[in-house]
């Protein structure tokens, strides 16, 4: 049978659901032709109708190799990591975003900016907090997108924002539950184990740069004073548990973000304790 034979009557088995013919001639077809796009297209679409989701999802991926820019895989692909739920959130960015960038590229802003909006809503529904947070990242200014939707996202500092809340309510949940679990060791004390939870979560964490960008973004000024002092107590905490050899900079940045509050006469405890105790002592 000739290829075009073959992929005819592949077409004719899945309007009728044969999926186990659609599956047999679509592989008919690859012997011949094994960069066959269709054909990868056609084997896809069988794997999910036999429920086969990642043997489909490795079709579609086959055949997103061949035309990196043609919807239609990649479609096939979003479809078959949306039916596995939390088992495939990141994939799901990926391809979510690579769909907004091929409809870019076609000059259509309402499916691209559709294909983000399905990312971050998926993650938010079925991924983990830290999921959510790179799902949400599409938006902001650093996404290979957000300068053709520039209007019809969010606005920077409210993702950033929605990442810093979401990001804080993750590590504290970690925090106190590793605390919890750490506690009962033979010798622990609370103190050590506190220290050395929060120097393991902070060493990887990105809340300070999440709060310097919402700081940034922000023309609320409630907003950007509330995200100062976030800063601040994130900072000076941080230095509390970092190691004596690796203070110098965490320090030297404590002290320039409670100088700078103090300049313009910011009422905030902590930045008026820092300025005043620190400095005399450095005098």
């Amino acid at each position: 049978m000739s290829t075009k034979a073959g992929l005819k009557a592949a077409k004719a088995a899945i309007d009728v659901k044969k999926w186990d013919e659609v599956k047999e001639q679509a592989n008919g077809v690859l012997e011949k032709d094994p960069q066959n796009y269709f054909a990868k297209l056609f084997l896809g679409r069988a794997f999910d109708g036999l429920g086969k989701f990642e043997d489909s999802a490795k079709a579609y991926e086959d055949a997103t190799k061949i035309k990196p820019d043609d919807a239609q895989a990649w479609l096939g692909l979003r479809s078959m990591y949306e039916k596995q739920s939390g088992a495939k959130v990141d994939e799901n960015t990926r391809v979510g975003l690579r769909l907004a960038e091929i409809y870019v590229g076609l000059d259509d802003a309402h499916r691209s900016q559709s294909a983000i909006d399905k990312l971050v809503d998926f993650a938010r529904k079925h991924g983990t907090p830290l999921q959510y947070s790179r799902a949400l990242a599409t938006q902001l200014p650093t996404s290979p997108v957000y300068s053709f939707l520039e209007g019809r996202l969010p606005n920077p500092s409210a993702v950033y924002t929605r990442i810093a809340e979401t990001n804080e309510a993750y590590e504290n949940e970690r925090i106190n539950r590793l605390i919890g679990e750490r506690k009962t060791r033979l010798g622990a004390t609370l103190t050590d184990v506190t220290e050395d939870v929060k120097r393991e979560i902070y060493e990887t964490s990105e809340l300070e740069s999440i709060y310097e960008s919402v700081i940034d973004w922000t023309n609320d000024d409630d907003l950007r004073r509330e995200y100062e002092e976030k800063l601040l107590m994130r900072a000076y905490d941080s230095l509390l548990v970092t190691p004596t050899g690796k203070k110098a900079d965490k320090r030297n940045k404590v002290i320039k973000l409670a100088h700078d509050m103090v300049v313009i006469k910011h009422p905030f405890m902590l930045a008026w304790e820092i300025e005043l105790e620190w400095r005399h002592a450095m005098e």
